[in-house]
């Protein structure tokens, strides 16, 4: 009978421990779920003397006509190429733009939904990717994403906060733009290689494809290209 009592004795002791561990190992990780996570890359400062500081300067001044005129100029350079349209195209680009964002701001017309704009890049892509190749490839969930990116950046930069699933016409070329440096998603395709590690090599590049379409085809194809993102967007 002693000999029970002793295996009594100790799986007592042992189911004690095990509690013990288990309090110990719940109560341990507590500090490290309530540390506050680190900020995103994307919510990082932006210098203000370099170009998406400038863009950030523009978008947050493009309440006003002048400051607006200036964002649309330089969203409209950095979207579409004079190479392949000529200056008198991209001017013109540029004021429909200014035109059509005005009039949204003024609630004088609609804003563009986040599907129209995917629908313009996968348009695009289909167009400048040739018979050979798969086309890239975005969605609506990805510009959501981005747009929510971007307003950590700067909210002058997105409209996700106040329109959720519809953006300004600026908004919407800027999206552009940025789809077009991530072939469609929200990663870079060619991030910094690490140490001791070669540059990337990509396979695919969205920009890449715009240039060789604008120098392989005709102005009036080229025009052509964007104007159909242009009516998608109703400038």
């Amino acid at each position: 009978m002693p000999r029970l009592k002793f295996h009594a004795n100790t799986l007592s002791f042992y189911c004690a421990l095990l509690l013990a561990f288990a309090v110990c190992m719940i109560f341990c990780k507590l500090p490290l779920t309530s540390q506050t996570p680190p900020k995103p890359k994307s919510a990082q400062t932006v210098p203000r003397d370099s170009p998406g500081g400038r863009l950030i300067a523009e978008a947050e001044a493009a309440d006003t006509g002048e400051g607006l005129q200036a964002y649309t100029q330089h969203l409209t350079k950095n979207f579409v190429s004079p190479r392949g349209v000529g200056n008198a195209y991209v001017d013109a680009f540029s004021q429909r733009l200014f035109t059509a964002d005005l009039m949204a701001r003024q609630g004088k017309r609609q804003w563009i939904p986040e599907s129209v704009v995917a629908q313009a890049f996968n348009y695009m892509m289909a167009q400048t990717n040739g018979p050979s190749g798969k086309p890239l490839r975005t969605d609506t969930s990805t510009v959501h994403q981005l747009r929510i990116i971007l307003s950590e950046v700067s909210p002058a930069l997105s409209s996700v906060k106040s329109q959720v699933s519809k953006c300004l016409p600026t908004e919407a070329v800027d999206l552009m733009i940025q789809l077009l440096s991530r072939n469609g998603s929200l990663e870079d395709p060619c991030p910094p290689p690490r140490p001791g590690e070669h540059g990337c090599v990509q396979k695919v590049n969205a920009d890449v494809l715009i240039l060789r379409y604008s120098q392989s085809h005709s102005a009036s194809e080229n025009v052509m290209l964007f104007d159909h993102v242009a009516q998608l967007f109703g400038l």
